[in-house]
């Protein structure tokens, strides 16, 4: 696979959708609607792609889902893109006609605006990410922690990000950590055992959750791939 391209420079947030399937033994079909969902909803100066992560390893509940999926926002006010994607005449709504559309069954779903973010000028192609959701804590020691953690090496970016709106409750606080790593599930807990643990905690009420990465499509480039992305390692509703 050919690297992706990295985030626009437009990029001013991100929506976040963490699902589960309702039927484990059929993930085939779930990643295949979700595939067309998610080209469905990319709208050219509003969401600039579609990302998706899986953790295997998940329980597969409310707090611990198997998925997760990012999609870049990149219109000048963050939070007018999701409503537009979702009341234009264009959203792909046949979709959830489909029976498949009922395996896919979200725990949340929010918009989010950036607020920071720092990259290394040379990494590898996105094999996963580390996302943290939180209420509490200080922006400083929040950047703090993203700085220390890419200075690990074992991931190549930071992004942090403020609520805008979602259901249920979201949780105020999205840092989204990005991997070249061979094994982008083990890249968090690697990268802690090299630091202090002041150096990353900041009291704040937290949930913390590696994924890797499954499914790519992209608005600006001829690169595109679904379920042929291969992870090293492993061979909804409206607003899914």
């Amino acid at each position: 696979m050919n690297r992706p391209p990295d985030h626009p420079r437009e990029r001013t947030g991100v929506r976040l959708v963490l699902t589960n399937p309702a039927d484990p033994s059929r993930t085939a079909d779930y990643s295949a609607w979700y595939d067309d969902y998610e080209r469905g909803i990319i709208r050219p100066g509003l969401i600039a792609n579609a990302l998706r992560f899986e953790n295997p390893d998940a329980a597969g509940t409310d707090i611990d889902p198997h998925y997760a999926a990012l999609y870049d926002i990149v219109s000048r006010d963050p939070a007018s893109a999701w409503p537009a994607v979702a009341s234009s005449s264009d959203y792909p709504t046949y979709l959830f006609d489909d029976p498949r559309s009922r395996l896919v069954v979200p725990t949340l779903r929010a918009s989010y605006a950036l607020t920071e973010s720092v990259e290394t000028d040379e990494h590898g192609k996105l094999t996963g990410v580390h996302i943290i959701l939180s209420d509490g804590g200080t922006d400083d020691l929040r950047a703090r922690r993203a700085a220390a953690l890419v200075e690990t090496g074992f991931f190549y970016a930071a992004s942090g990000f403020s609520v805008i709106e979602g259901s249920p409750e979201p949780p105020a606080i999205l840092e989204v950590f990005e991997t070249d790593r061979l094994d982008p599930l083990a890249a968090y807990s690697q990268a802690r055992s090299t630091l202090r643990l002041q150096a990353v905690a900041d009291g704040a009420h937290e949930r913390s959750h590696s994924f890797m990465l499954v499914a790519a499509h992209w608005a600006w480039s001829e690169i595109e791939t679904s379920s042929g992305v291969e992870p090293p390692g492993r061979d909804a509703r409206k607003g899914a």
